[in-house]
């Protein structure tokens, strides 16, 4: 089992819906679970009707507030996308964590969304403990 993890910060929902939208457009054949403590639907729909691609189907934008309950299918490739307070990322992170253990031969991308406004302060650490940053051009990986 291989996990990489990768930090987003974002200025507002739209901005994250912006960024979400064009990573899942070119990983649209992966596994992708999420964990938002209040969704994005909305935004991913305006979207989504401005560009006429849908990726709304296949993948949950709403509120998730029972993490623990969250279906992680076995797949070689999953994809985790998290949005919310800082406890609300701690508790979905160990839960995936706990849940891949059981799985094998799993590639898992953990992508931890973080509110810049919010995270400021905290930046330099939540990028030491990443792999990758993701922007709107895609995954760079951390020098």
């Amino acid at each position: 089992m291989k996990i990489e993890n990768i930090c987003n910060f974002y200025a507002s929902k739209y901005h994250l819906s912006v960024v979400l939208y064009e990573y899942l457009r070119k990983n649209n054949r992966k596994e992708i679970v999420t964990f938002f403590e209040d969704g994005i639907n909305e935004e991913i729909k305006i979207l989504e009707d401005k560009t006429k691609h849908n990726i709304k189907n296949k993948i949950n934008f709403n509120a998730n507030k029972d993490i623990e309950n969250t279906e992680i299918k076995e797949n070689k490739n999953i994809i985790f996308i998290l949005r919310g307070s800082n406890l609300y990322l701690k508790e979905a992170n160990n839960y995936i964590k706990e849940e891949l253990k059981y799985m094998k031969n799993v590639k898992a991308k953990i992508i931890n969304c973080y509110d810049f406004e919010q995270q400021r302060d905290f930046m330099k650490e939540i990028i030491k403990g990443s792999d990758k940053i993701l922007y709107t051009t895609g995954e760079k990986i951390i020098d």
